[in-house]
């Protein structure tokens, strides 16, 4: 009784193991796995009470043996051989044990006719030669060892039965069993480890049990055998299973740490490893190597801020020091390389254990030609294809930021609008060609002699808008006007003409003439077209009328409907 408790305790125990390692990493092997021993538990479980009646000892006999059968057929099913959906397995294992439980029921329960105890073991044997078959033909060595399995305990099952024994076959049937797992369990893994070998010698052992019993009992029948000694393979074969699991967790990570260092190492990206709490460097790749230039050792000695330029550190070490979010995507930043050259790299980043230390898996995209494509269609969106000034929606921009500027710092702002007086008639004399090459011209004028704070923009056909910002007196507005005047009286030559240009300048002032943007660029355009019709190559300051007949709603009317050569 207390050899039974003890077993009960132990594989109890074991099993529970089994399921700690089961919610970790469930599978199909140790499902069954866990179910076969579940089935060898219950073997000692049924024959811990004692029973006075013979018919209930009959009972209790009849499911221990079945536990161990049901047991052996477990393992079975948990080979890699039977990888199958749930349904089928089920259906393979009902193969398997229906014939050998009802044997043991029968023969338990004192049935000993010859010929059905025979044709049950035939196809019983039968059944496991055709599924042995079906599952591993494949597989030779396996194959023919589970067909000499089968041949040699089948046969010495019905010599049992033939001689009325038919009893002591229930241990041909185990011995026939748990030979067959142990070369099952070889297969699967074919590796010397600990656990293989201590599960598959534990599994040959258990099968041994059965006929070394008989052997022992026949030869020397004054000999006593302890009872826990026959239960000693068991345990053998419980914990070469788990260490097998514990192998498997160890190869399995083994083998994705050594991928991972392929993927790393191989990696056409940059990609390097840095500690969370000083920056350092811990592992950088090949690709790291060439992309920046420096050699391993020297790129180990540095830390991440090495690569950044000094503008950016602040910016780089506080999104650094975030260790808590997982995948982290920054950038671009600009990135130095050993010979001082720079590129945009984006990185991507996300935390890991390395070496013990709390690191960062860091990968560098290089962006230069994105980015650089980004600005050149940035470029054009804000500015005209012609002269490359500033178009109508950033000069917008600029002249809103000029004028919030003067109202905070309470200075002055101009709007000048600038129409070339006769434009027509070049484009009409002498080609559009020559008139695109008077206003680049114009555009370069204009953009020199004007300071770098200050925005000229092409708002129309021949027509520009400057913005000028902190004016200490509105007067300093029309000796720019003046100034542009002059600039343009200066001939210049395109294609052998010389040319000769003249234009006319509206000025508006903040505060002065309005406060809002597109009142004042309304009103300069009004003095503008009263400079042009008092016939030009002049500049006239917004009058008092100008201001009365600017609507703040209506500033930007005119311009809204051109397209920038309406006037060609």
């Amino acid at each position: 009784m207390q050899d039974r408790l003890l077993d009960i305790l132990i594989l109890g125990l074991l099993v529970l193991l089994f399921g700690v390692i089961y919610r970790k990493v469930p599978s199909r092997r140790l499902r069954y796995w866990i179910a076969g021993w579940l089935f060898a538990l219950a073997h000692f479980a049924v024959l811990l009470p004692r029973v006075p009646a013979l018919f209930w000892q009959e009972i209790q006999v009849a499911l221990g043996m079945s536990g161990l059968v049901l047991c052996g057929i477990c393992f079975v099913l948990a080979s890699s051989a039977f990888a199958l959906r749930n349904k089928s397995l089920i259906w393979v294992g009902a193969v398997l044990s229906i014939p050998p439980l009802i044997y043991v029921f029968l023969v338990i329960f004192g049935y000993a006719a010859v010929w059905p105890l025979s044709l049950f073991a035939i196809a019983g044997e039968a059944m496991a030669l055709w599924i042995g078959w079906r599952f591993n033909r494949q597989q030779r060595i396996v194959l023919w060892a589970n067909n000499l399995t089968v041949v040699g305990c089948g046969a010495w099952l019905l010599w049992l039965i033939s001689r009325q024994d038919a009893d002591i076959g229930i241990y041909a049937i185990l011995t026939q069993l748990f030979l067959i797992n142990a070369v099952l369990y070889w297969n699967d893994f074919r590796r010397l480890s600990a656990g293989v070998i201590t599960a598959s010698a534990g599994l040959l052992a258990w099968a041994a049990v059965f006929p070394t019993a008989l052997t022992i009992a026949h030869f020397f029948p004054h000999l006593s055998v302890p009872g826990e000694l026959w239960n000693v393979p068991k345990y053998f074969v419980e914990f070469g299973m788990i260490l097998t699991l514990l192998e498997n967790q160890i190869y399995t990570a083994h083998w994705q740490s050594e991928q991972y260092r392929v993927l790393f190492d191989s990696n056409p990206h940059p990609m390097f490893i840095y500690d969370t709490k000083t920056f350092a460097f811990l592992r950088v790749n090949d690709a790291a190597l060439e992309e920046y230039g420096y050699s391993r050792p020297e790129f180990l000695h540095m830390s991440i801020g090495d690569l950044h330029e000094v503008a950016a550190l602040a910016g780089v070490e506080r999104l650094l020091a975030d260790t808590h979010s997982s995948i982290k995507v920054t950038g671009p930043w600009t990135q130095r390389r050993r010979d001082g050259s720079e590129f945009q790299a984006e990185i991507s980043s996300h935390p890991i254990e390395f070496e013990g230390c709390d690191a960062r898996l860091s990968l560098v995209q290089d962006v230069t030609d994105r980015e650089r494509l980004h600005e050149q269609l940035v470029h054009r969106a804000h500015h005209d294809s012609l002269t490359n000034l500033p178009n109508r929606f950033l000069f917008e921009q600029r002249m809103r930021h000029t004028l919030e500027n003067a109202s905070r710092y309470a200075h002055k702002a101009a709007i000048l609008c600038i129409d070339l007086d006769r434009f027509k008639q070049i484009n009409d004399n002498h080609g559009h060609a020559t008139g695109d090459a008077c206003l680049q011209e114009i555009a370069n004028r204009l953009t020199n002699r004007l300071r770098e704070s200050d925005t000229v923009a092409r708002t129309g056909g021949e027509e520009f808008t400057v913005v000028i910002g902190e004016l200490l007196h509105g007067g300093d507005a029309e000796k720019v006007a003046a100034d542009l005047l002059t600039e343009f009286r200066h001939p210049f030559t395109v294609d052998g003409v010389e040319m000769q240009l003249s234009a006319s300048v509206g000025v508006a002032l903040y505060p002065d003439h309005g406060t809002e943007g597109a009142q004042l660029w309304r009103a300069a355009d009004i003095a503008m077209y009263r400079a042009k019709y008092s016939g030009g190559n002049r500049s006239l300051l917004v009058s008092h009328d100008d201001v009365e007949y600017c609507m703040p709603d209506k500033a930007l009317a005119r311009h809204s409907s051109g397209n920038g050569d309406d006037r060609r």
